[in-house]
């Protein structure tokens, strides 16, 4: 039996004729389903991540904070050397020695700071952290450059005539005389800014005419901004003086002082600061208890 289907020749029932095909048709089969993730385990996963992110740090701080290996053992010093020696290292180690043995990280430096700054030679200070266990000290001495005379008492003093330390002994100012540093006054407190270093160019003037004057010096006075009153052992009588003509002036009383000791048996001052003549203070009379007038020589 044959036949035809949809034009297409058939063979025998359920044969296909020749030239013809039979399509395969497919079921398609069901997508395989996706387990859905669980809820728990997601949100699990972040939180341990932050747990460990927080945890491990927070583990080491504590070790830091707690462990023996961060415990201050040694101070490093640098300065001081070759300043005259004031501060030595040895008593920047016995000032931090209430240190040693606590934990280097949370020390507070601004603390150690302030305690090594009672030390009135200290001029700065700087200490730094050399974990796991050292700190370094660095520090530069005030320096001394002459004697503050102040209601009777000496101290040492800086170029801006601030006071460092007080003379305790009279063998401690002879040597700081022989040091070379100066005897510096002020007839008024607000001179002592910048006074002390207006002195010493004062005695240096001094020095470039009159070097045996200046050698002598025992203490300078100041009166103003630019006036001064020298003492020198050179010399029976002190000298008033104007800084930036102490050099010429000096020189011309080199030259009149024979005239003047043999004129004037005692004499209170003599006075450099007039611009054309030096004024003699005779000392005061027996007789009179007077002076005799100041003498202009020209």
């Amino acid at each position: 039996m044959t036949g035809t289907l949809a034009g297409t020749p058939m063979g025998p029932v359920g044969t296909p004729g020749a030239g013809g095909r039979v399509l395969d048709f497919k079921r398609r089969s069901a997508p395989p389903r996706r387990r859905r993730p669980s809820f728990l385990r997601s949100l699990l996963r972040p939180l341990t991540m932050a747990l460990a992110l927080v945890a491990l740090p927070l583990g080491a701080g504590v070790w830091v904070l707690t462990s023996g290996r961060f415990d201050l053992r040694q101070v490093i010093v640098e300065g001081g050397e070759g300043q005259g020696q004031r501060v030595s290292a040895a008593w920047i180690e016995r000032a931090l020695a209430p240190y040693q043995g606590k934990n280097l990280v949370l020390m507070p430096l601004s603390e150690l700071v302030e305690r090594l700054h009672r030390n009135p030679w200290i001029d700065t200070v700087e200490v730094e952290k050399e974990l796991p266990d050292g700190l370094r000290v660095a520090f530069t001495e005030r320096r001394p450059v002459a004697l503050l005379l102040r209601q009777g008492a000496l101290a040492y003093a800086d170029a801006e005539g601030r006071p460092i330390a007080p003379i305790t002994s009279p063998q401690e100012a002879d040597k700081a005389r022989r040091d070379g540093l100066l005897m510096v006054s002020f007839s008024h407190p607000l001179l002592r800014s910048g006074g002390v270093s207006r002195a010493i160019a004062v005695a240096g003037e001094l020095g470039r005419v009159e070097p045996d004057w200046a050698a002598h010096l025992s203490r300078i006075e100041v009166l103003g901004e630019e006036d001064f009153r020298l003492y020198t052992g050179a010399l029976p009588f002190p000298l008033l003086v104007r800084s930036g003509e102490v050099s010429d002036k000096a020189a011309r009383l080199g030259k009149l002082l024979p005239e003047l000791m043999t004129r004037y048996p005692e004499i209170e001052a003599v006075d450099l600061r007039f611009s054309r003549r030096i004024v003699v203070q005779p000392a005061a009379s027996p007789q009179s208890g007077n002076g005799v007038g100041p003498q202009a020589i020209f």
